[in-house]
């Protein structure tokens, strides 16, 4: 990680299924000025949930999960994954990224999985949207955490209402669902220095992810993001 603010652009439901619109969001989120980019690894029929069979165009498989990290790397882009199981995660471990991301829900309904992720010693980053304790979950050194507001989307005044006033280690990052660029700028004031944000190609698409094309950030915002924070010097 660079001293400048590190921006990852989170795929998640976004991609919509498409191995050729993700490479396309993996190229303008590299030309936008994002350090990484991150998608989420799940089994849908393993998912909680009495919907879940909704998600299943959303399944990554393991070929197409390989085929976005050799094209992230051929773009000089960090790329890596929030795994919600533990065969997910081995496709992590038999691949050269070396991070990886606790999505909060994670926290709520497979802990233990969680903790073996932790214990390999991969730099783990780990959002805390469902996290109510003061105490943080883990006691590690290479875990660093991410703020955020478990609802999609949400607005920049409720994000910043429920923001820490300082961001400090091991709280190091903001994961942002809120609507425009807003809190971001905002959290980097505080002290964050990782930002996390869904991307997507156009406001206007539709998915099954609670309006999160909404809440996400498109070219034009992520260039000014990038453009605020280094310019500015926030």
């Amino acid at each position: 990680m660079s001293s400048k603010i590190y921006i990852v652009s989170e795929l998640c439901g976004q991609w919509g299924g498409s191995i050729r619109k993700a490479e396309q969001m993996i190229l303008q989120s590299k030309l936008a000025g994002a350090d990484a980019v991150k998608v989420q690894l799940w089994d849908t029929h393993r998912m909680p949930g009495d919907d879940r069979e909704k998600w299943e165009y959303l399944t990554m498989s393991r070929r197409q999960f390989k085929r976005l990290a050799e094209y992230a790397q051929k773009l000089n882009i960090d790329f890596f994954a929030s795994p919600f199981h533990k065969d997910r995660f081995d496709w992590i471990l038999k691949s050269n990224i070396k991070t990886n991301k606790i999505a909060s829900s994670m926290l709520e309904w497979n802990l233990d999985l969680c903790k073996d992720m932790v214990g390999t010693g991969m730099k783990t980053f780990c959002s805390l949207g469902n996290w109510s304790n003061k105490q943080m979950p883990f006691d590690n050194k290479n875990v660093l955490y991410m703020h955020c507001l478990a609802k999609y989307p949400h607005s920049p005044t409720e994000a910043i209402e429920a923001m820490p006033k300082e961001f400090i280690h091991p709280l190091v990052g903001y994961s942002d669902h809120s609507i425009g660029i807003e809190a971001c700028l905002e959290a980097v004031k505080r002290g964050a220095t990782v930002l996390e944000k869904h991307f997507t190609l156009d406001h206007r698409l539709q998915c099954d992810t609670e309006s999160a094309h909404s809440c996400s950030m498109d070219f034009e915002q992520l260039s000014i993001l990038r453009k605020e924070i280094d310019v500015r010097k926030i």
